[in-house]
């Protein structure tokens, strides 16, 4: 598990003293319901930009840009900055901070419902929405992510086979892409102070994507039952998926389970074993999900 660092720094001082004039000057109140909580820590700041590792090639979508101190690191290395904001009043503070930079797009919306293409995504994540964001960034064509999430929801993603962090989560991700936690932060890298510490996680896509349709039933099929043994688990689901047809299909698979192994105990491997295998039987078959 990575330390938590020390944010006492001179320089994260002066952040979160500029943060509070900017929140006054404009008279931002944070939203709750947004989970608007506000970088204030330098190291933060420095770890994000040494890993995103901007380009003049690169187009970066920054994910709630909030007041902009992020955007304006990035900004100094010349790439194509997507500054994307829900908030109408943190837009009205983005350019006026930012309109003299000719390489940065503040852009209003909510990124779920948006379309944007770049090689690099990135931002301090509301953590409400984490895992829908995460998974949007997935589906993308991308080189790279760099994000801010809660703690405890990065530990989830990179957690191994038979803990109890282990899930659903870990699968969906493990199978799309490389996740590392590369750092992690307490509440006061942020203002106003969240009551949970966040950890920076880098995802690198996986050169062979899943197809993700069938993937994603087998996994609520089989962790809904997390502790029961997962041949069981597999069996009645593709029964009352295919009735007898079901019970065929998990013949010609079955063997890939080892009998005494519960759900939360297969390896992401195991998941993505079973997902070719029945999505080629239920081919064979003429039958597709």
């Amino acid at each position: 598990m990575i330390p938590e660092k020390n944010t006492g720094h001179s320089s994260s001082r002066l952040l979160l003293e500029e943060t509070i004039r900017l929140l006054k000057r404009y008279g931002v109140k944070p939203k709750k319901r947004l989970s608007q909580s506000f970088i204030v820590d330098e190291n933060l700041i420095r770890l994000l930009v040494e890993s995103v590792n901007p380009k003049p090639s690169d187009v970066i979508v920054e994910i709630g840009a909030g007041l902009g101190t992020l955007t304006l690191e990035l900004a100094k290395y010349g790439s194509r900055i997507k500054a994307v904001e829900i908030d109408p009043i943190l837009i009205r503070v983005l350019k006026d901070r930012l309109s003299c930079l000719e390489n940065v797009d503040v852009i209003q919306g909510d990124f779920l419902k948006m379309n944007l293409d770049g090689n690099v995504f990135t931002g301090n994540i509301p953590y409400h929405l984490s895992t829908p964001i995460i998974f949007k960034i997935l589906k993308q064509k991308y080189d790279r992510s760099v994000i801010t999430v809660q703690k405890e929801v990065a530990e989830r993603i990179v957690s191994k086979p038979g803990t109890k962090s282990y899930g659903r989560l870990t699968v969906s991700v493990n199978a799309l892409a490389e996740p590392r936690i590369i750092g992690s932060f307490p509440p006061s890298s942020f203002y106003p102070m969240p009551k949970v510490s966040h950890s920076v996680i880098l995802l690198k896509p996986l050169e062979k994507p899943v197809e993700t349709t069938l993937l994603e039933w087998l996994l609520r099929a089989m962790f809904s039952q997390r502790n029961r043994l997962a041949t069981t688990v597999l069996r009645k689901a593709l029964e009352r998926l295919y009735g007898d047809k079901g019970l065929l299909i998990y013949q010609g698979v079955s063997q890939l389970i080892p009998e005494d192994k519960r759900v939360f105990e297969l390896s992401v491997q195991d998941f993505l074993s079973l997902n070719r295998a029945i999505s080629s039987l239920l081919s064979n078959r003429g039958a597709y999900f």
